[in-house]
């Protein structure tokens, strides 16, 4: 295998070398792209930025000193006007006369973080102002996806009111119509991409819908709700409605916000920065039972720091688990309680839905694999299964798995009749366009969701002609995503490295996740590894100690248990790939080095 090694000397990178080493650990080949010299001087302008960040700035497309400025404040004082939101004015002019009237509000959420967090938002925040407000879910299982006019007029018989949509709503065309119709209003406030025929709501709130000046459209659909709240406090100010306190300060609910945001995956660049970052702080001192029940069965103690993968990998798959293996309003009620003994069951409620999420997951992720080895789906650009009696509420964990494995898109199906599927992409393949082509041929009856991953259902007697469609669809889209991988290093790091600034210059670009992805550093030359020990159930882990930046660091590789099995005994030297990792432990956190990848058989260089 090709590696290219760039050479450093004290005037700068001295020559580019592309040097035969053989295979790395994962496969892959590592390049570093220096960024240009004139770059970093105008980034290094700003006295506060280091060298070592104003490299890593720079391999994110951040190239002046400006920029540099508005990516790393992140303030809350930096965060556009709601009022900039299309529909928005419409929107708090119904809930000001909603409220007034004591009439009936109804927040009708989506069954995922994102949804249950912006629910749980938006009836926390209403019933400070005294609204008769109350949260509906959809039955994953039952009800399917999005706004179910006939469960609002079940939950809520010979009523109407105001139904308030988040994370959802805006493909219901004829849903939003049967509501209207009934004598509802209706708002829609959503994130995902409108059709060209937009739902005849009273309002609609959607960065993506034609016409909306907001700046930053990536927003989490607990983002465009925490927008909401934004514009209904402002309106609410202006109408004099605190005439004797001070209007509620919003800050308290960004740990809603960041949960859902974060778990969403959807970029961090922005607004949905600010939010997650600004959110991140408030969830360590977190007043909302709900949240602080969830961390505790995380062992997250109040007051120490809450990463970004505490909330991808701990509190988002808890909360999700409620809407996979059930029903979804246990998670936004627990989140929007204040009765202890209800939030208290519910968590442990919720605790045992997970339990059950992962022991059925590990279950249907090796049926899976084997339907692929069956089924020769390996050879395909696209992985498309089917299983009658597969969950439904974790086929997209399923999907995530095997592009994991396979490194290609896949998607999953479960039921009989009418089967419902979730589909996974790799980075550069557009799987929610592809399936909208699809649609377009008539071989889809419902579909939605993001460039990466999508939901859809078909007729079960279609999946044969669906699985040919796209496996000659996805020929074409995958061919340049599948060019060969590269791991794209940020950064060399030498004997002179100061692990302290490398610390600092990582915890600066924080919080990480899609579109800000974690920085990976390589050595530029063999580092000194020793205690290499196996660790982990099925012993493919390793723990280890690493001679970094002039100090010994502890050091995790997940899947590198091999590497330690080899026999080296005492003290070896090899190149790494790595990225740093927050260990907490006994209330106190530090800093661990996370293996990214290894070269064994390093060769010395010389130019």
């Amino acid at each position: 295998m090709n590696i290219l090694i760039f050479i450093f000397n004290n005037k700068g990178i001295r020559n580019i070398l592309n040097i035969d080493f053989g295979e790395s650990h994962t496969g892959q080949a590592w390049r570093f792209t220096p960024p240009q010299t004139s770059v970093l001087s105008v980034l290094q302008s700003n006295r506060t930025i280091s060298p070592l960040l104003a490299s890593l700035l720079a391999q994110r497309g951040i190239l002046t000193s400006e920029a540099a400025t508005d990516f790393l404040a992140t303030t809350l004082r930096s965060l556009p006007s709601p009022l900039l939101m299309k529909g928005m004015a419409d929107a708090v002019g119904l809930i000001y006369r909603a409220i007034k009237n004591n009439t009936l509000i109804i927040i009708y959420g989506d069954y995922d973080v994102d949804g249950v967090t912006a629910t749980a938002l938006l009836i926390r925040f209403l019933t400070e102002l005294a609204a008769d407000c109350q949260s509906c879910h959809p039955d994953r299982f039952v009800n399917g996806y999005g706004l179910n006019a006939e469960l609002v007029e079940t939950t809520f018989p010979n009523r109407t009111g105001l139904v308030i949509t988040v994370d959802c709503g805006i493909s219901d065309l004829e849903e939003v119509k049967r509501l209207v119709e009934r004598g509802w209003q209706v708002i829609i406030t959503d994130h995902h991409q409108p059709p060209l025929t937009l739902p005849k709501a009273h309002a609609i709130i959607n960065p993506w819908q034609e016409g909306c000046q907001f700046p930053s459209r990536d927003l989490a659909g607990v983002g465009v709700a925490f927008y909401l709240v934004m514009g209904i406090r402002s309106h609410f100010h202006q109408q004099h409605f605190w005439r004797n306190t001070p209007p509620p300060n919003l800050k308290k609910y960004l740990d809603l916000v960041a949960v859902g945001t974060i778990s969403d995956m959807v970029p961090l660049q922005g607004v949905n920065r600010v939010l997650a970052k600004a959110g991140l702080e408030v969830l360590s001192r977190t007043e909302n039972q709900g949240l602080s029940a969830i961390m505790g069965r995380c062992h997250i103690q109040k007051g120490q720091k809450v990463t970004h993968e505490d909330i991808a990998f701990q509190v988002g798959p808890r909360l999700n688990a409620a809407g996979r293996m059930g029903d979804a309003s246990r998670a936004s009620t627990l989140l929007a309680s204040e009765n202890n003994q209800l939030v208290v069951d519910l968590a442990n409620n919720i605790e045992l839905a997970n339990m059950d999420r992962r022991e059925q997951t590990s279950k249907l992720v090796n049926q899976a694999i084997e339907k692929v080895m069956e089924q020769g789906e390996e050879s395909h650009p696209c992985i498309i299964l089917h299983g009658t009696q597969w969950h439904l509420g974790i086929l997209g964990i399923v999907a995530s798995k095997l592009v994991d494995i396979f490194h290609k898109p896949a998607i999953v199906f479960g039921g009989e009749g009418v089967l419902k599927g979730s589909a996974r992409s790799i980075p550069g393949v557009n799987i929610h366009k592809l399936i909208a082509e699809c649609a377009k041929e008539g071989r889809i009856l419902g579909y939605g969701g993001h460039s990466n991953a999508a939901g859809m259902s078909i007729m079960e007697n279609d999946l044969f002609n669906f699985q040919s469609v796209m496996h000659n669809k996805f020929i074409t889209a995958i061919e340049p995503a599948m060019e060969r991988t590269y791991l794209a290093a940020d950064y060399i790091v030498d004997s002179k490295t100061s692990f302290t600034e490398l610390e600092q210059a990582w915890s600066q670009l924080a919080p990480y996740g899609q579109g800000n992805r974690e920085p990976i550093f390589i050595t530029g030359e063999p580092c000194r590894l020793r205690n290499m020990q196996v660790i982990g159930k099925e012993k493919n882990h390793m723990r280890f100690s690493v001679y970094l930046g002039g100090r010994w660091l502890d050091g995790i590789g997940f899947g590198f248990g091999s590497i330690a099995t080899r026999g080296v005994a005492g003290e070896t030297e090899l190149s790494i790939a790595f990225s740093l990792r927050e260990d907490r432990f006994n209330g106190y956190t530090k800093i661990k080095i996370g293996l990214v990848d290894v070269f064994t058989d390093w060769q010395k260089v010389t130019v």
